[in-house]
Parts: structure tokens; C-alpha cells; sequence
């Protein structure tokens, strides 16, 4: 326990830059905000002497604390929060095809069958329909349309 008596600003850049190479390792941006935090209280404690305030290692402590899920408390907010967007389908492939009525090229037998949407062959499921038959695309889950007979 002596050592908490002898921190000092380079334990805390030390401490954040060693989480900081370990996020590399570990991803999922967690230790990052730990790290970041380190280094601000390191720099605090560098700098709190010039203007005749020493932090002890309990202020130190619970300043990293604070720190820590301050900046953990803004990143879940930003990250988890996103701003919306004009394009919500943007990477979501075929996303913006549901509702377009397609022609079936393939009958849907058992369950499966084909449409052509622009130049690509999607895979489509619902009940059993013949090829010709005019179908809307309700729904996208993991590359298949589910489809439902439009009734002309």
C-alpha cells in the first residue's frame, strides 16, 4: 500500500497509455475511455502543483473514478443514441425494396421461390404461388423477402 503514497502524474499517463495499447488487443472501446482518463487525471496532477493544490492518492482515486464513467456515461450515450439519419437504409442491402410490387420468376414451391429485382435474383418465401404471379415484398430477414400475393 506505500506505492498509493507515491503516485504521481506519470503513473497515470503510464497506466492510460497501457490501456490504451490494450484496447488494441481487445476492442470494443472500452479501455479507451479508462485510458482516457488516466491520462486527463495525469495531466491534472501535473499541473494542480503550479497552482498550489497537491491531490493525495485517495482525491486521485476517486477522480479517476469520476472520470472513468463520466467518460464511459458519454460514450454509451453518443454510441448507443445515434443522430438519425436521412438514409435509416444505408448498408442494409434490399432494405429499400420492401413494399415494391414484383413479378415472380420462379414459382414459390414449399415455401421458397425467386424474383429479379433491377439485375439480381433474390430469394423470396411465402405460400406456394406460380410463376407470373404479382407479389409484394413485406419484409427483408437475412436476404430473403417475405412476399404476399397482391390481388389485382
Amino acid at each position: 500500500m506505500e506505492f498509493l503514497y507515491a503516485l504521481d502524474y506519470y503513473h497515470w499517463i503510464l497506466l492510460g497509455l497501457v490501456l490504451l495499447v490494450l484496447e488494441i488487443f481487445a476492442g470494443g472501446a472500452f479501455l479507451m475511455w479508462l485510458g482516457i482518463s488516466s491520462i486527463a487525471l495525469g495531466v491534472l496532477v501535473l499541473l494542480l502543483p503550479w497552482v498550489g493544490i497537491h491531490l493525495s492518492w485517495e482525491w486521485q482515486l476517486v477522480l479517476f473514478g469520476l472520470g472513468s464513467f463520466a467518460a464511459i456515461m458519454l460514450w454509451r450515450r453518443f454510441v448507443r443514441d445515434p443522430a438519425p439519419t436521412d438514409a435509416p437504409t444505408l448498408n442494409q442491402r434490399g432494405a429499400e425494396y420492401v413494399g415494391r410490387v414484383v413479378t415472380l420468376k420462379e414459382a414459390i414451391d414449399d415455401g421458397v421461390g425467386y424474383v429479379s429485382i433491377d439485375d439480381t435474383r433474390w430469394r423470396v418465401s411465402g405460400s406456394d404461388m406460380p410463376t407470373g404471379t404479382k407479389v409484394r415484398l413485406v419484409a427483408l430477414h437475412e436476404l430473403v423477402f417475405a412476399v404476399e400475393k397482391v390481388d389485382v
